[in-house]
């Protein structure tokens, strides 16, 4: 509870300005963020493809999971969930070198908001496979 009205207070503080997440460098950065108190990190990552999940549609679209090896210490395989519905589907084969940006949950290890915010209210996450750019 402490941690959400420390957050609530400094979203209250910057409101002109948007209220984002930390920003993390890496993966190592996210979780010792996540250990600090963050509920979530913005990240920015390069890895692997390795392994591509599928489908599933939610309230908020339909996504696209896959799993990525991330290359920077500490070495981890992260779970990725693309909404489709912003980014159209993505081409992803195993081993594919990936760049992302996204925002990191402390909750679930799991990496969102890799596509633009329609509403302009959260950082542009992107996905770039094989040279592409998908946001």
């Amino acid at each position: 509870m402490v941690s959400r009205l420390r957050a609530l207070a400094f979203c209250l503080a910057v409101t002109i300005g948007g209220c984002h997440a930390p920003t993390a460098s890496g993966l190592g950065d996210a979780q010792r963020a996540c250990t600090s108190g963050a509920s979530h990190v913005e990240v920015h990552l390069t890895g692997s493809i390795t392994r591509y999940l599928g489908t599933r549609s939610s309230a908020s679209g339909v996504h696209e999971g896959f799993l990525v090896t991330v290359s920077s210490a500490p070495a981890s395989v992260l779970t990725v969930e693309d909404n489709v519905n912003m980014t159209g589907f993505i081409p992803l084969r195993r081993g594919d070198a990936v760049e992302l940006q996204g925002q990191y949950e402390c909750n679930d290890g799991v990496i969102h908001w890799t596509h633009h915010d329609p509403a302009g209210r959260h950082i542009a996450g992107y996905v770039i496979v094989n040279g592409r750019r998908f946001q």
